[in-house]
């Protein structure tokens, strides 16, 4: 590739595909700005509600490259938009934003609970770049 690409995203291939949240209704959702530095998330605790759709947009503020994972949108689908790309996929697994990259994260949380998420790329997790999806 000639230039770095702002975002990388690998998605999960299930076999049952679900429903999509429509986009009248994901516009309707004011965005939830998450900022991704060395080494954590800003805020570190992001509330949600189940069955109501949920945009979090991250932006990587650091100076190097950072991802979010979290194992519960490994199977719910979500739609990640950037500047160059928009991707629907029955599951995410990472998304990787280089330094100065902003991604929006679209899906509809299914029930409530605490669900962790980390930065994966190897020693951030470990320097405390962690935190939850609280949904309601």
């Amino acid at each position: 590739m000639d230039r770095p690409l702002g975002l990388l995203v690998v998605v999960v291939l299930v076999a049952i595909a679900f429903g999509q949240p429509s986009a009248a209704a994901v516009a309707s959702v004011s965005p939830i700005v998450v900022e991704m530095t060395e080494f954590r998330f800003r805020p570190t605790t992001i509330l949600l509600r189940a069955g109501r759709p949920a945009v979090i947009r991250l932006v990587n503020r650091g100076q190097i490259a950072h991802q979010f994972q979290a194992a519960a949108l490994h199977r719910l689908p979500v739609t990640v938009v950037d500047t160059q790309t928009r991707i629907e996929a029955p599951g995410l697994e990472i998304l990787r934003l280089q330094p100065g990259a902003t991604a929006t994260l679209s899906f509809v949380p299914r029930a409530g609970g605490r669900m962790p998420f980390a930065c994966t790329i190897e020693g951030h997790q470990e320097a405390g770049m962690t935190g939850a999806l609280v949904v309601r």
